[in-house]
């Protein structure tokens, strides 16, 4: 923890009134003498550097992801929707690096592109234009929320053991993207009977092979991380992208045993069959129908299509606002950024979820679903990231990927699954801070944990937490009244914590 007096700071005489509400700034990492505060944390420019492309390659799944689904939405501009998410992520991570100092990275969210294609767009039938206009109004609701400082307060709001319990839970959450196809390791597979299955391991199944190099990938990245070793995420990525790559070179589509996705055995001549190879280095980037859209789809909010229009709205809100504050609770806490009391600075806080606001405003007008802060943050600061200087390396990496679309598509699951798997260990960490015998807090912290993954939702998991919380506070009334105990004595609890003393 730092230890330099932290009195100087500038924003740190600000009335308290100012600190209640959640208003206050903190700009204080941008100086001079010591840039993001990176000495004081006890960190260095390399870790920093190195930690952001750990970020970079735990989060190049989202690019083919994202474009793979919004192009469902959006037909005939992969070209457009490649360039629309990496620039929308460089925004996002430049606002929070410079903003708010904190080691965030942001990019189009993975659950709210599926809602927006699948749900509003296909299910709903709202033009793609007015989907993009839907995220557009819901992001200027967030960024108001953020400047009267309300996203900072709710947060505050949440039971101890909530809060204590959004770290594990996002860790579980991670676990569970890990063990899944799409995006990690192949280990878990549908299944009728009980919904989720093992995958077969057996090498007579063609997809074992990818299973059991994410296997080895796994161990050797754990076995880096044991020896303390710096980048020990970025060389497990690097080990499984290059023996995926070479692999490819050697052996072809047709002989390839790492050809993707699960579930098809391989057949080359299948339409959705792909290899993870770079198919070149530079690709000339174009926004031309997309970047701009969203424009078009205003009218949406008062024409026939208002109904859909609006609820599009308040789903994109709640679920931006929950994932938000849950996302920094517990990467910042997991970074040890939070204060002596367990609280995170009142300022940073407030910065961050402007930036969040801002970043998800511009990726609505490059034409992408909301733009939103990612749990694989936490790769980052897993590899010693402390400041937003590692989140400026990853939206520079990012900004990069828009010219270098081949090479960035081409890092496998494999590769980037296991780290997901062992960066969800350490966020479960958390749970340690838990008091498990004191039930009013630890079973809604239970159950944040478990909804979060089981419904695949973080937002999910903090409402069903904290009105459980609220029902039980309820019901123990009575009881506590008949004791002569304040009936209200958990309740005041979250209400009355003291704001944050420190300032950076």
């Amino acid at each position: 923890m730092p230890t330099q007096d932290l009195e100087e700071q500038p924003l740190k005489e600000k009335s308290s009134l100012l600190q209640a509400l959640g208003l206050s700034g903190d700009l204080s990492h941008i100086n001079r003498d010591d840039p993001f505060h990176v000495k004081y944390w006890g960190s260095t420019v390399w870790t920093e550097v190195r930690a952001g492309l750990v970020a970079f390659l735990t989060m190049s799944y989202i690019m083919p992801v994202n474009v793979g689904v919004l192009g469902k939405a959006i037909p005939g501009m992969t070209t457009q929707l490649h360039v629309a998410t990496a620039l929308s992520a460089a925004i996002g991570c430049f606002l929070m690096g410079g903003l708010s100092g904190w080691p965030f990275m942001l990019a189009p969210g993975m659950g709210t592109n599926a809602f927006f294609a699948f749900t509003v767009v296909l299910g709903r039938g709202l033009p793609w234009q007015s989907a993009l206009a839907a995220v557009f109004v819901a992001s200027c609701i967030f960024f108001l929320l953020s400047v009267t400082g309300l996203r900072t307060v709710m947060i505050r709001c949440f039971p101890h053991g909530v809060r204590d319990a959004i770290g594990a839970g996002m860790g579980l959450f991670l676990t569970f993207i890990a063990f899944q196809d799409s995006e990690g390791m192949g280990l878990t597979v549908s299944n009728k009977a009980v919904l989720v299955g093992l995958n077969s391991l057996s090498f007579d199944s063609y997809d074992a092979a990818k299973i059991w190099m994410s296997l080895l990938v796994l161990c050797v990245t754990a076995a880096f991380y044991a020896m303390k070793m710096p980048g020990a995420p970025m060389f497990g990525i690097l080990l499984g992208t290059l023996i995926c790559w070479i692999e490819g070179w050697l052996r072809g589509e047709e002989g390839t045993a790492f050809g993707y996705p699960f579930g098809i055995n391989g057949v080359h001549t299948d339409p959705e069959f792909h290899m993870y190879l770079p198919k070149g280095i530079l690709s000339e980037p174009r926004l031309d129908g997309l970047a701009g859209a969203f424009l078009q789809g205003l009218k949406s909010a008062t024409n026939e299509h208002a109904p859909e229009f609006w609820s599009a709205v308040l789903t994109f809100c709640y679920t931006d606002l929950l994932d938000a504050a849950g996302t920094f609770f517990a990467v910042a806490k997991f970074a040890g950024l939070a204060d002596a009391t367990g609280e995170l600075p009142m300022g940073r806080q407030n910065m961050a979820y402007m930036a969040d606001a801002l970043a998800a405003i511009c990726g609505s007008m490059l034409g992408v679903s909301t733009v939103v802060t990612y749990v694989e943050s936490g790769a980052a600061v897993s590899d010693g990231a402390k400041t937003g200087l590692s989140s400026l390396v990853t939206g520079a990496c990012f900004l990069a990927s828009v010219f270098l679309a081949p090479l960035v598509s081409a890092i496998p699951p494999l590769a980037t699954g296991p780290i997901l798997l062992l960066v969800g260990s350490l966020m479960f960490g958390e749970v340690k801070k838990l008091d498990w015998h004191d039930y009013e807090e630890s079973m809604p912290a239970f159950l944040t944990i478990v909804t979060m993954t089981f419904t695949f939702n973080i937002g999910f998991g903090i409402i069903f937490g904290v009105a459980m919380w609220i029902v039980v506070q309820l019901l123990l009334m009575p009881y506590r009244f008949w004791k002569g105990i304040d009936p209200l004595l958990r309740i005041r609890g979250p209400l009355s914590d003291k704001d944050s003393e420190t300032a950076v």
